[in-house]
């Protein structure tokens, strides 16, 4: 990225590295930071700035906006990201608001790597070397010097950090998030994707036919309610994820998994609900609930591989629920075919029973 770099690491989102050089000589000490980043499209942009917060957010970060126009020059733009943004305002361009005082020295672009490089020199005083905030992003266009959105993959909103410049240590906040990420994931897919459509096997198929298990019921119910807490313990961290995205979230991912808790909220709350044996109304009730159940679990595999296809390139976890799924319908298959063959097998021996002639 630079001739002499005395420090460099390779950023943990969007293929990005940064350097920096100390500045002592001179009388207004200073740092050389080099940032660099893979553009996305020949005329992106790539951004980079500090954020004087307490946190490595997008909001609040003074920012170096380099823009590839289509004629090759290269733009430099200052931001500074105001909350208006995450209310779905465009960014302002202000140079006169940024208290921390940036300086583009020199931008590079690559036409054989699409590498976008960028050097800036910040004043010392103004930083917190031990814990400085800072945040990148890459974009695939811009209008003039506005930049379009960047995408909306998890790499463009893990793409912050809190980095020690005398150590080159990093604090990855999207650590943590990874980690919940995951813990979301594996309670969905326990919970929602695998107990609860083993409850309703139970439900189905030892009820009374083919297969009559006396506390059929109990299993069922035992099943539900583990799904049900588990689900509800990766939808709160989902929740959780979503409030603390600063600046939007996965809408569809995020309103589906609402609806399937509330389904599944009033499924469970029929153990308690459901009308009394003796009740005219129970056979409709019954057939709600029923309903209700099988449409609440295709909501369900929608939505899980809604939230694989967010976590992806990591395909594992489609492979994972594939073969989860695959079990749970071969059970299903053994199941149904058992139920035809008892109830043909039983019909045919009450025609015999009754005298009814064999039409074959």
């Amino acid at each position: 990225m630079a001739p002499d770099i005395q420090k460099c690491k390779r950023l943990g989102q969007l293929g990005a590295e940064l350097g920096w050089n100390y500045n002592t000589n001179s009388s207004n000490k200073s740092i050389d930071f080099f940032f660099g980043v893979k553009l996305p499209d020949p005329t992106g942009w790539a951004a980079w700035g500090i954020n004087p917060g307490p946190i490595p957010q997008m909001v609040g970060t003074r920012s170096i906006i380099a823009i590839r126009h289509a004629n090759g020059t290269l733009q430099p733009v200052k931001y500074n990201i105001t909350r208006d943004w995450k209310h779905g305002c465009r960014i302002q361009q202000d140079a006169n608001a940024l208290d921390l005082d940036l300086k583009v020295i020199k931008l590079n672009f690559s036409d054989a790597t699409m590498f976008l490089t960028m050097h800036i020199r910040a004043d010392l005083p103004e930083l917190n070397l031990s814990r400085l905030n800072h945040v990148w992003q890459v974009g695939s266009d811009a209008v003039g010097d506005i930049p379009r959105m960047h995408g909306k993959t998890l790499q463009n909103f893990d793409s912050c950090e809190t980095i020690d410049l005398y150590t080159g240590k990093g604090k990855s906040y999207a650590r943590h998030r990874r980690r919940l990420r995951k813990l979301h994931g594996v309670f969905n897919i326990a919970g929602w994707g695998t107990l609860l459509p083993v409850g309703i096997i139970f439900a189905r198929y030892f009820k009374k036919f083919p297969f009559r298990l006396e506390r059929w019921f109990r299993f069922h119910v035992c099943f539900q309610l583990l799904a049900f807490t588990l689900g509800t313990c990766g939808w709160i961290i989902g929740i959780s994820l979503g409030n603390s995205s600063e600046n939007y979230t996965f809408t569809t991912h995020r309103i589906l998994g609402i609806s399937v808790f509330a389904l599944a909220l009033v499924q469970m709350l029929a153990v308690w609900l459901r009308p009394n044996k003796k009740d005219d109304f129970r056979q409709y009730w019954h057939m709600y609930h029923h309903c209700l159940g099988y449409s609440l679990f295709a909501l369900i595999v929608v939505n899980i591989f809604q939230g694989i296809k967010i976590l992806k390139p990591v395909m594992k976890w489609k492979w994972a629920y594939v073969s989860i799924l695959s079990a749970l319908g071969f059970v299903v298959l053994l199941l149904e075919i058992k139920t035809w063959y008892k109830f043909l097998s039983e019909k045919s021996k009450e025609k015999q029973k009754n005298g009814t002639p064999d039409q074959n």
